[in-house]
Formats: C-alpha cells, sequence, structure tokens
C-alpha cells in the first residue's frame, strides 16, 4: 500500500511540471548522439595516429639506412689511403707516413662531428614536426569529445523556463545530426602534411652528409697527395681480394641397404 502510495504522489509530481520533465526526455535524446559522432572522431583520429605512425617508421627506416651508406662509403675511403700508406717500402720516411696516419684519424673524426651534426639536427625537427601534428590531432579529438551537453543549462532554470532549454536542446540535436565529416579530410590533410614534412627533413639530412662526405673525400684526396708530393711515396695498384665461394662440404653417402640372405635349399 506504500509503495503504490509513493508511485502515485510520484505521478502526480511529474504530472505538475511536464515542461521540466519535457528537458529530461529531451537530453535522453541528445546524449546517444554525443556518442556516436565521439566515435566517428575518436576511430578518425586514431586511423590518422596509425598511419603517421607507419609514416614515422618508415621515415627511420630510411635515414638509418642513408646513414649506413654513408659511414660505409667513408671507411672505404679511410681504408683505401691507409692500404696505400701501409705499402710503402721503407725507404720512404716514416715519420711523415705516421703524420698522414693521424691526419686520416683527424679527418675521420672530424667527419663523424659532421655526420652527428647532421643525424641529431634531423632528430630535433622531427621531433618538433611530430609534436605539432599531434597536438593538431588532440585539438581535433578535443573538440568533440565529452563536451558540450550541459552547457545548454548554463544561466537557465529548468523550473522557471524550462522550454528556453528544450529549445536549445532541440537546437543542438539538430546540429549533431550533422557529421563532422570534414575531420575526416582534416586528417588526410594533416597525414600528408607529415609525410611532406618527413621527406623535407630526409631532404636536408642527405645534402647535410654529402656536404660531410664531401669534404672528407677532399681530405683524403689531399692525403693521397701527400703521400707521392710531401713523403715521396708511390701509388701502388691494389687488387681487391674476390671472395672465396664457400666449399661445398662433401656429400655423406647413405648408409647401403643390406641385401635380405638367400635361404639355402632344402635337400631333404
Amino acid at each position: 500500500m506504500k509503495l503504490l502510495l509513493v508511485l502515485l504522489l510520484a505521478s502526480v509530481a511529474w504530472a505538475q511540471r511536464p515542461l521540466s520533465v519535457a528537458v529530461i526526455d529531451k537530453m535522453y535524446e541528445v546524449y546517444p548522439l554525443y556518442r556516436q559522432i565521439q566515435d566517428y572522431v575518436i576511430n578518425t583520429v586514431a586511423d590518422g595516429r596509425l598511419t603517421s605512425s607507419a609514416r614515422i617508421n618508415d621515415f627511420h627506416k630510411e635515414i638509418i639506412t642513408i646513414k649506413e651508406t654513408f659511414i660505409a662509403t667513408s671507411i672505404r675511403q679511410e681504408q683505401e689511403l691507409m692500404t696505400q700508406i701501409s705499402s710503402q717500402p721503407n725507404s720512404v720516411n716514416q715519420q711523415c707516413l705516421s703524420f698522414l696516419r693521424q691526419s686520416t684519424e683527424l679527418n675521420m673524426n672530424l667527419a663523424g662531428v659532421s655526420y652527428s651534426n647532421c643525424i641529431t639536427d634531423a632528430g630535433d625537427t622531427l621531433v618538433s614536426t611530430v609534436q605539432s601534428f599531434y597536438a593538431l590531432l588532440d585539438a581535433d579529438e578535443a573538440r568533440y569529445v565529452g563536451v558540450g551537453l550541459f552547457e545548454e543549462f548554463r544561466d537557465e532554470n529548468v523550473f522557471f523556463d524550462p522550454q528556453r532549454i528544450i529549445s536549445k536542446l532541440e537546437n543542438r540535436m539538430f546540429r549533431l545530426e550533422d557529421y563532422p565529416t570534414h575531420v575526416g579530410s582534416e586528417m588526410l590533410d594533416a597525414v600528408a602534411g607529415l609525410t611532406n614534412s618527413l621527406e623535407g627533413i630526409r631532404l636536408n639530412y642527405i645534402n647535410c652528409m654529402t656536404l660531410g662526405e664531401q669534404m672528407l673525400r677532399s681530405a683524403m684526396q689531399l692525403g693521397m697527395l701527400q703521400l707521392e708530393q710531401v713523403c715521396n711515396g708511390k701509388l701502388v695498384t691494389i687488387v681487391e681480394e674476390q671472395p672465396v665461394p664457400p666449399v661445398p662440404e662433401p656429400a655423406t653417402p647413405e648408409p647401403a641397404t643390406p641385401e635380405p640372405e638367400t635361404p639355402e635349399p632344402d635337400n631333404h
């Protein structure tokens, strides 16, 4: 009996303020639209993050490959000069050759400084570029996620003028029905911009490494000239050793299968 009385009183209370109740009903209509918008924006931004991660991964791989190429070239140049120095007979001024070895080592160390500057500059630019990109993604996501629904109650009174709140909520519903599909195109533009920026960093890195390698090459060529003109050495023909192909191991013969014994004839 008490439960029935409570329900009756509640029904009477709701009936006295139908527009206030309509505000709650309208909120129940609106809030699922926010979920749909949020899911769309979050998924779109997540796709952008995954794509950017792949782009950055490719960039790292390209930079490592470029550095490997330049390092290998520099080591080969050093080896060529050091081989020439080591191939000189004892009649050549050994102190002069020692100075050349020291000069070669010094030039390699200077090239190493140059190469490190190149890759750290590329790394610094990469960090600032990626930070700007993700700040853009965060801004796009925050613009649509978790905000707006309760803003319609600011400076309003659900009992004094609930119709104003209902009108605001209806207007909010109308705006939410228009999906922010522009976020998808903006995301494509942002990823394309990141890709272009990474390509610019890669090209600048190549230019920087090329300049350092050219200076090292000039120093090594000067070392060759000094070997002849200062140390009175002579360049020798270096025969590159061809890699010896591996000798195949002899095949292990399979054990012979014993022939079955022929039974002796039974004379009995």
